[in-house]
């Protein structure tokens, strides 16, 4: 029996941003996904770009292409911040190196095996592993920000943000789907634990409970599932819903509740 309603697959592939997209707003989702509206930048734009700036920064250090210092450099060019822009990205700079540093003290603490950095992944219809590119079989796509394999069986997953601390639950759907990805990309891992690295607060990492194997397939899953299908749903329909992601919305020029 599929574990997705058939119409889900047409609106493949998925990612929990367009998930999300479409719970919170399905004329912004038709916009976006369906029509391909083009938008216009929202207000939260260059803080959009700041982010942005910071994740190829670490990307790029993680990795060992560049070293601190030249990798802000770049990734602002990359991102064509604004000097405004680029104060507020190397004002990270002291907070990055703390992270980096006790990142250094855990995988030396916890016998790191695998280290993946910006990992992309896809998943298929059945929820099996898959290339992110692969358009013929890929259902949901995603990427991971750090990826620590620890003694091969245990899995962290560590996301980073930028901007001001959020309760947990914020990125709790978020956090359920790298679960659930995480048992399925990696082969053997029997527990994922994930983790917000918020960048503009010296030392703050905040963890998210451990999930086993068991807890992902008999409870994650479903859950998954029924959230896919509610917004297959919600898909169908054009209406406009107001909400905090309003603020963010590229199509507001559009929106029949402007």
């Amino acid at each position: 029996m599929p574990l997705f309603c058939g119409e889900a697959v047409s609106h493949a592939p998925w990612s929990l941003s367009k998930v999300q997209s479409a719970l919170r707003c399905p004329f912004s989702f038709q916009c976006k996904y369906v029509n391909k509206v083009r938008g216009t930048p929202s207000v939260g734009a260059a803080a959009n770009r700041i982010g942005k700036a910071a994740h190829v920064t670490l990307e790029w250090v993680l990795s060992g292409k560049h070293d601190l210092r030249e990798a802000m450099r770049r990734g602002a060019i990359k991102e064509k911040l604004t000097t405004v822009e680029m104060d507020d990205l190397f004002a990270l700079a002291h907070n990055i190196k703390g992270f980096l540093t006790r990142l250094d003290k855990f995988k030396q603490e916890h016998n790191v095996t695998e280290q993946a950095v910006e990992r992309k992944f896809g998943l298929t219809l059945d929820l099996q592993p898959c290339g992110f590119w692969d358009n013929k079989t890929v259902f949901f796509r995603g990427v991971w920000d750090l990826c620590l394999k620890i003694q091969n069986k245990f899995l962290v997953i560590i996301d980073h943000k930028t901007g001001e601390e959020k309760e947990l639950s914020t990125y709790e759907d978020q956090l359920k789907m790298y679960a659930i990805a995480g048992v399925r990309v990696f082969p053997g891992v029997v527990r994922v634990q994930a983790a917000l690295n918020y960048l503009e607060n010296e030392d703050s990492v905040t963890w998210a409970a451990p999930q086993q194997i068991s807890e992902i397939s008999n409870n994650l899953v479903p859950w998954f599932v029924k959230m896919v299908d509610a917004a297959t749903e919600a898909a169908a329909s054009t209406e406009a819903k107001k909400g905090w992601w309003c603020k963010f919305c590229e199509h507001t020029g559009v929106c029949p509740l402007r």
